[in-house]
């Protein structure tokens, strides 16, 4: 009689983990949770509130040259294809007096988009099914990013940036996931031009011909975010930050802001106890992915390369390109207090999160008993991070509630002129970024 050796339970479960329709479950699952996990982080007022390019660019440049025009339109010297689809589809299909609270939603579900669709994507590099789950809601948890970048087009992008590793690492099994990952390569590209920071992990994925289209989608992107770059060049305002106060600030936000989104209080932490309390948590992740590095290789290693790399880097970026106020080391108590966090440390931190989760499971799954446990602290601290900085202050929760004044503005304006155009303005600036928006849409 054939006898059959039996299939090792581990295995098993680990086969049924990986089956495509229960992975297609849990990241569906994991789309809706964390749509709805930002949407309740972001709270009432900040989802009726319009954010800054939301309403005084993309909604003004909606009305003005039409659906199909605008998605391409250049602003600041980039084109942000996703964030326009998402205004268009706002436009299109809901009240103008609803604006405000669908771009938020809308925005949320791209964030739960994200989730799944790393989630799907990542099972080359992160093995256990659970840590993969964690590491595609950290865009959810992060701490920093119901602050600003959470919830309006604005910020959208850096969710997209989020997203590029998995996509050029990824490896096409099929031409159907080979298709629809070049969708979403054009997409990211489209979007946001510093994607181009990942283009080396397409070495990954380019081992076969179903790479071609991806990397070729990619390219197609980034090229066409250069020639609007060249055309029509953003304006510049260089900081003057010396090398030590951009370290500092990454210790003080990107490193710190990842495990406490209160920066103001790390900062008041830190003019009282001294810089040591941010120097060695960010020594201690600093040797966590270095061991990451030397015990697995292949995809995961160069995967823990990218996102440690890229917090670093997108750090530095933003601080020489755009004139804020950075000399972190310098500052005291009261300066701390008054700027609060940037939005380049909440994208920063979404990528030293993924960087210190992909770290964990490479721990978990070597070793007996010190490396596992070490991978389980690690995951910890991550959850912990997620829910103790559930709730935040946004910096548009002081706003004006966009369905308000829609409704006194068009009370005023347009029962007196039909053919009028009202203002409605949006946060941080009100005066800045007003919306114009046509009686005739108001009634539409």
């Amino acid at each position: 009689m054939l006898e059959t050796t039996p299939v090792p339970v581990d295995v098993r479960r680990r086969r049924a983990l990986t089956h495509p329709i229960l992975t297609w479950v849990v990241a569906a699952v994991l789309a809706v949770a964390s749509s709805l996990w930002m949407w309740h982080r972001l709270g009432w007022p900040t989802r009726g509130i319009a954010w800054a390019e939301d309403s005084g660019v993309f909604l003004n440049e909606r009305l003005e040259l039409g659906a199909v025009p605008s998605l391409l339109h250049p602003y600041s010297g980039y084109l942000h294809l996703v964030p326009r689809i998402v205004v268009d589809a706002a436009v299109a299909l809901w009240p103008i007096e609803d604006y405000a609270m669908v771009v938020t939603a809308l925005s949320c579900c791209v964030i739960g988009i994200v989730s799944a669709t790393v989630f799907v994507l990542a099972r080359d590099v992160v093995r256990s099914a659970p840590l993969r789950a964690l590491l595609a809601v950290v865009p959810a948890i992060a701490p920093m990013g119901v602050v600003e970048i959470a919830g309006n087009t604005a910020n959208l992008h850096w969710y997209l940036l989020f997203l590029a590793p998995w996509v050029f690492a990824f490896r096409p099994r099929s031409w159907w996931s080979s298709a629809s990952m070049a969708v979403a390569a054009l997409a990211i590209t489209l979007t946001e031009i510093q994607a181009a920071l990942f283009v080396p992990l397409f070495l990954f994925g380019f081992r076969s011909r179903r790479g071609v289209p991806v990397l070729a989608a990619a390219f197609l992107g980034l090229a066409a975010q250069a020639a609007t770059t060249l055309q029509a060049p953003r304006p510049r305002t260089p900081s003057d930050a010396s090398p030590l106060d951009i370290a500092a600030g990454f210790l003080a936000q990107p490193v710190a802001g990842s495990w406490n989104g209160d920066v103001r209080e790390v900062g008041v932490t830190i003019v009282h106890l001294g810089w040591w309390v941010v120097v060695v948590p960010a020594v201690v992740v600093l040797a966590v992915l270095v061991l990451g590095l030397v015990r697995r290789g292949g995809a995961s290693r160069w995967m823990i390369v990218a996102l440690g790399a890229a917090p670093a880097v997108l750090w530095v970026a933003a601080l020489r390109v755009n004139a804020v106020p950075s000399m972190f080391a310098e500052w005291n108590e009261a300066s701390f207090q008054r700027f609060g966090p940037y939005r380049y440390a909440a994208a920063a931190s979404m990528f030293l999160l993924a960087a210190v989760v992909v770290a964990a499971d490479v721990c978990i799954g070597r070793g007996r008993v010190v490396l596992p446990v070490l991978g389980w602290v690690l995951v910890a601290s991550v959850v912990a991070a997620g829910v103790l900085n559930v709730h935040a202050e946004t910096r548009r929760a002081d706003g004006p509630v966009w369905s308000t004044q829609v409704q006194r503005q068009g009370a005023a304006v347009c029962s007196a002129d039909p053919d009028g155009t009202v203002r409605i303005e949006a946060s941080p600036r009100p005066r800045l970024w007003t919306a114009e928006v046509p009686c005739a849409r108001l009634e539409h």
